[in-house]
């Protein structure tokens, strides 16, 4: 059988050229896919959690907006102690140390198992929420409202109402706080 005959420079160095430029090229390729690929993962990831944090803190409103419907349907000043064996706690009563960390961001689970209302009702969170009311502020002389029309000022109370939701998986919580404003005859 004859050979064909190659002219040229190129006819002794073609050794598989083609070949390794191909390797190379599939190699590049494969990395982008598997830098997408892991992109995408951490991506949904992220979402996951958002999700997450969002059901969290709508429980926390839930439980903020249920902690002051009860404030708003009671016809007495509450009771305030530092026990915690009432419905309201008298400032900082959840904080009997001195420190200068807040009481809420020193709480566990477990103290807020033990001591927190729960509001209820809620699907697809790991833990219902639940809140904290502590009387904040007291004014009988109208420091909270200037009346003007010489009437005796109401009993004012400032309540501060710290709520925790926890998300669906468990991992996500998220504390919120209001300041509510409640006359008292």
């Amino acid at each position: 059988m004859k050979q064909p005959h190659i002219y040229g420079p190129m006819r002794d160095t073609q050794r598989g050229a083609i070949l390794v430029m191909v390797l190379i090229f599939l190699t590049v390729l494969t990395l982008m896919a598997v830098t997408g690929m892991d992109t995408s993962v951490t991506e949904e990831r992220m979402a996951s959690n958002m999700q997450d944090y969002n059901q969290a803190f709508e429980a926390a409103e839930v439980a903020m907006e249920e902690a002051e419907a009860w404030l708003g349907a009671q016809l007495d000043m509450p009771t305030a102690n530092n026990a915690g064996t009432a419905e309201v706690w008298t400032e900082d009563g959840p904080d009997p140390d001195t420190d200068s960390v807040s009481w809420w961001a020193e709480r566990d689970a477990a103290w807020w198992n033990a001591n927190a209302e729960s509001a209820s009702g809620l699907q697809q969170v790991a833990q219902q929420p639940q809140y904290v009311i502590e009387e904040y502020f007291v004014s009988t002389d109208g420091q909270a409202q200037n009346q003007g029309n010489g009437d005796p000022p109401p009993t004012r109370v400032l309540h501060r109402i710290t709520a925790r939701g926890v998300g669906s998986s468990g991992d996500a919580e998220v504390l919120l706080q209001s300041t509510y404003i409640r006359p008292y005859d």
